[in-house]
Formats: C-alpha cells, structure tokens, sequence
C-alpha cells in the first residue's frame, strides 16, 4: 500500500485555461487526475499533454507551466505549496518551501 505523505503532495483543480506554474521541476512529479493539461518546460523543446492517469517527473532544473486545456485535477508531489509553510525545525523557521514562488494560478 502506497501512503502520501501529506506535506509532499497536493492537489489542483485547475478551470479551463488555467495556469500553474512551477519554478523548478527537477524531481517534482505532475499526474493528471481528471481533465487534460499540458506540461511546457521552459528553454526545452518537448510539450508534453497529460491525459488521466499520466504523469511526468522533471529530471532537469527547469520552470514548467501546467496548462488546463479543459478543466482538470493534477497532483504535485515532493513539492509544497507556496502558501504552506514548511513545519518549523532547527535548522529552518518554517519559511515556505524554495521550489514553488508565489505563482501559482493565473488566469490564462
């Protein structure tokens, strides 16, 4: 049995059209959950369209926006969203995880 732990990933619903934009996606993984959305990476000449029940893994450090093409449902693993803090810990004082700017939505 797989289990998710909680701060690693989340969840999008994503309104047709919509943007999500993720500033490094080296080890971060997108799965479509429902709908359809399309992965551009930036400076890398792949587009990539993921459909229910795929998902991509980012092996490079590299800003990817994850388009709805209709209204969709993605999952964000080993990533944090940037309004969730981090759990504070001695060596950090809960600041908001590096990988994911204040982007997030935008309308397309």
């Amino acid at each position: 049995m797989r289990t998710t732990d909680p701060l690693s990933t989340f969840k999008i619903e994503l309104p047709r059209h919509a943007i999500f934009t993720v500033a490094d996606i080296a080890g971060v993984g997108i799965e479509c959950q429902s709908g359809c959305v399309w992965l551009t990476l930036d400076d890398d000449p792949r587009d990539l369209v993921l459909e229910p029940g795929e998902r991509f893994v980012g092996d490079i450090h590299r800003r990817v926006l994850v388009s709805a093409i209709e209204a969709a449902s993605i999952a964000v693993s080993h990533a944090l969203p940037a309004a969730m803090p981090v759990p504070a810990t001695p060596g950090n004082a809960g600041a908001s995880h590096p990988r994911l700017f204040a982007q997030g939505l935008s309308p397309a």
